[in-house]
């Protein structure tokens, strides 16, 4: 769904040479100007696609493309991060290795979201306050602030990556030296402006509202009925898509040595994020219990807690220093063998979830509309892919008399289901609503696999009604093949059937 939101912004831009309002085709879409106000977030991932769109030409590829520039270069910054906590090639190797296969880092790099650069420059920020730490440079204080910023203009989220260096930052040594306690300040705070600038711009440009700080909900995550309802859920995201068991378990252990071990960098770094989880499940209650990659911040410390656990695995069965390397290196080939499985499954898992049929969908509403055209879409949240696809704004009503209002008023002639069957949920739930669009509207296209036989998406066209004996019960039309999907290296033919009345 992201996805869909951000090609449709850069999308509207191009159309309407306005690039600062956020438009989206399937928010707001009967109000007289459809902008997004969900969220007060400059839209940076559109506008680095417009950018790739002017050099690749439009399409998704070159889009994702520089998403996996930001993922592939995380790997090689959480390598220089491991050099400063670990102090060891092997186990940097190790730390980047494995942010290289984590199913979360692997999925959410090639999507068309600000996850993936959100993160870069969260690292970023992390390997320059790290390096801070290590030797009071004030120049990485600059460059940590700097690159923690971009990463909050891109996600608010990722600035929990700020938290960890309450606990990293030697304060005892400012305080002592009053004037170094400025000028660390000075040189930390002043980063930030950068914060406070987009903050005055996205004001000035009336894109600073907040329609979902109803979602807030500090102190939910503390109820049992929260962990009763969507603990499975926020489990299943941890251990079945995001981060395996295997670096579930390693990170605990990681966590567990921390705690008897705090003097050391490393140590108070993993403490410290272990801490953030807590505000930050705070703030975000209602967003990691529906969407897994609110966990993405967190590979840091999967990454570097497991990695410590693994590095006092020689220590806890005490094998001696002459060998001692070289069981390191057969521990950590040994816990990335037993992961694999679980990490292949999960990738793909991911990728192997696929909503067929939204691009058909999408292309036939185009045909059939004009640009200005509203349409009915009545789906979930991946089916508003059907909304970009057509380059057509797109809502629903469950109220009749809102509904018929806004046929009205916007000369509504097309109504689409994804998935079909909605249509049916639609007529147990809603009979008023439902029976009007039987009346007023017939089938002009269904969008369908043969194997097995399955029935994807109705498109109803207003005018003749239909019979209410066979309406939505047969399908009929020319049939046409529209595309070929290739889905875990099977290929899957769909195909559509029209009316041509």
């Amino acid at each position: 769904m992201k996805e869909n939101e951000y090609l449709s912004m850069a999308q509207e831009m191009i159309r309407t040479n306005d690039y600062t309002k956020r438009r989206i085709y399937f928010y707001r879409a009967f109000e007289k100007e459809p902008t997004m106000k969900i969220y007060p977030q400059p839209p940076l991932v559109s506008y680095q696609t417009l950018i790739v769109w002017k050099l690749l030409g439009e399409n998704i590829w070159g889009a994702r493309l520089l998403n996996v520039f930001f993922g592939v270069a995380s790997i090689l910054v959480i390598y220089f991060v491991g050099l400063i906590l670990f102090k060891d090639n092997v186990l940097s190797l190790f730390c980047a290795f494995l942010l290289a296969i984590m199913p979360l880092a692997v999925f959410f790099s090639r999507n068309l979201q600000p996850e993936s650069p959100a993160f870069f420059f969260m690292l970023l920020g992390n390997l320059f306050y790290l390096k801070y730490a290590a030797s009071l440079k004030k120049r990485n204080l600059i460059l940590g602030g700097i690159a923690l910023s971009v990463s909050w203009l891109y996600k608010f989220s990722f600035l929990i990556g700020l938290f960890p260096f309450a606990f990293c930052f030697p304060l005892k040594t400012l305080f002592r030296e009053k004037k170094g306690l400025f000028k660390f300040f000075l040189a930390f705070i002043l980063p930030y402006s950068i914060i406070i600038l987009a903050i005055i711009w996205l004001k000035y440009i009336g894109q600073w509202e907040f329609e979902e700080l109803q979602r807030i909900k500090l102190w939910e995550i503390f109820t049992f009925s929260y962990w009763e309802k969507y603990g499975r859920a926020i489990w299943w995201y941890t251990k079945g898509e995001n981060f395996t068991i295997v670096y579930i378990v390693l990170t605990l252990s990681g966590i567990a040595i921390t705690s008897f071990r705090r003097k050391q960098l490393i140590n108070r770094y993993i403490l410290g994020w272990t801490l953030a989880i807590v505000p930050y499940s705070m703030v975000f209650s209602d967003y990691i219990n529906q969407h897994n990659y609110y966990q993405m911040p967190f590979l840091i410390l999967i990454c570097v807690s497991s990695v410590y656990a693994i590095s006092h695995i020689p220590e806890i069965i005490t094998v001696k220093n002459i060998v001692k390397k070289y069981f390191l290196l057969f521990v950590i080939i040994a816990a990335g063998g037993i992961s694999l499985p679980s990490v292949h499954s999960s990738i793909s898992r991911m990728y192997g979830t696929v909503f067929l049929g939204l691009d058909v969908a999408g292309d036939s509403l185009r045909e059939l509309t004009n640009q200005d055209e509203r349409i009915f879409l009545l789906t979930h949240a991946q089916g508003q892919g059907i909304a970009r696809y057509a380059r057509r704004y797109t809502g629903w009503t469950d109220d009749l008399e809102d509904f018929k209002g806004k046929e009205k008023r916007f000369n509504i002639k097309y109504i689409c289901f994804y998935p079909a069957e909605f249509a049916l949920a639609l007529k147990a739930k809603n009979p008023p609503l439902f029976n009007h669009i039987q009346n007023s509207y017939h089938v002009k296209e269904v969008g369908l696999v043969e194997e097995p036989n399955n029935i994807f998406y109705i498109i109803l066209e207003k005018g003749e009604g239909s019979d209410p004996n066979t309406f939505l019960q047969s399908f009929g039309g020319i049939r046409q093949l529209r595309t070929i999907y290739r889905v875990l290296n099977k290929y899957v033919f769909f195909y559509s059937l029209r009316q041509q009345k």
